[in-house]
């Protein structure tokens, strides 16, 4: 097995880690024993073939029990299991936080001598470092892989068993007034095509309350109902891949059907990439995630709300709505989810804003 083998395996040592590797593993043979044996097979004259090959070892062998080794097949078998490209991002950057901790505190990095002691030392090292919800964030994504070590007999009990998540205090999530939602929509407000698109990105936030990942992935192919998100007749939006890898419905109201609307007529057609099936284009092609980032905290910038990011737009959505529903919602959050429980639990706690409700137009 070949460290980073994989794009989505993160970690990364350096030479004298494989040095050590290829000691404990008996692999350290020189170069031309390694290569000896490839003469008769391709007909290369020995002597050629050392001269077309590097003077030292490219590649280590990882032993079996190495924690890079085993976050590798980690990250197969949460490909295998169809987990959403974020949920494996998230767990294989946790691993590697926690690898380049171990090795930095000259701790353990071979999975059958990580003990309790040494995860809670991580743990505290990033409550230390960040906020207590990424800590708690850390804590999510490192436990999934030592519960598959167990199942796969690399080790007898996961060292987490009897670990707990790191408390989270409870705050009030940031909530957009009217006023300041207005500001965003005045700072998008013009002629260009990117005010269009923002205008429409910006109504579909605020109508839908979805995650930044899920309006970046929705598509417009009107021609191929198979593959189209946007339906403006009936005023939804179809959610290929929310969290969990569930598909949705979400509504748009009749402001946001006009804005998208709009920008599809006026922007999106005329746009040198219009073939592509992705509902918001940009300059070079499709609009990420990071890129729809980037013009929220841009416009939020000219509104006069530094910091303004689409998960502000998701809390404001679960506020309106659960203010015009009421508090007999517990038990079905939907289109809200957690960002609904969220707000339920913390509505006591805060002072009242004025919102109008998610289905006005």
């Amino acid at each position: 097995m070949l460290l980073r083998s994989h794009p989505l395996c993160p970690l990364s040592y350096g030479r004298a880690f494989h040095a050590q590797t290829e000691r404990k593993s008996g692999n350290g043979l020189d170069h031309s024993a390694r290569t000896a044996h490839l003469a008769p097979i391709f007909g290369i004259p020995p002597a050629e073939l050392q001269a077309t090959q590097p003077a030292t070892p490219t590649a280590a062998i990882v032993t079996r029990g190495d924690l890079a080794a085993n976050v590798t097949s980690f990250a197969r078998n949460l490909r295998a299991a169809n987990l959403s490209p974020a949920t494996q991002r998230t767990y294989l950057a946790s691993l590697d936080r926690l690898s380049a901790f171990l090795e930095g505190q000259g701790m353990p990095t071979d999975v059958a001598s990580i003990r309790r002691e040494h995860l809670e030392a991580f743990i505290e090292d990033q409550l230390a470092r960040w906020r207590p919800a990424t800590a708690a964030n850390r804590y999510s994504g490192i436990r999934p892989f030592f519960a598959w070590l167990v199942e796969e007999g690399e080790i007898r009990e996961s060292p987490m068993a009897r670990m707990r998540k790191p408390k989270l205090p409870e705050h009030a999530p940031p909530v957009l007034t009217d006023e300041e939602q207005d500001r965003i929509l005045a700072a998008c407000r013009g002629p260009r095509s990117e005010d269009l698109r923002d205008t429409a990105i910006v109504r579909t936030f605020l109508s839908t309350g979805t995650r930044l990942s899920e309006i970046a992935n929705l598509r417009w192919t009107p021609d191929d109902p198979d593959t189209n998100d946007v339906d403006l007749d009936r005023g939804v939006v179809r959610i290929r891949e929310g969290k969990g890898r569930r598909e949705r419905i979400s509504f748009l109201n009749a402001e946001a059907v006009k804005a998208v609307d709009r920008y599809i007529r006026r922007a999106r057609r005329q746009h040198s990439k219009a073939a592509l099936p992705w509902l918001w284009l940009g300059e070079k092609g499709r609009m990420t995630d990071s890129r729809i980032a980037q013009l929220l905290r841009r416009r939020g910038r000219l509104a006069g709300i530094p910091g303004l990011h689409a998960h502000q737009f998701r809390h404001s959505y679960a506020h309106a709505w659960l203010a015009a529903a009421g508090r007999k919602v517990t038990s079905w959050c939907w289109p809200a989810g957690a960002a609904a429980r969220c707000c339920l639990a913390t509505r006591g706690r805060r002072p009242a804003v004025a919102h109008s409700t998610p289905l006005d137009g």
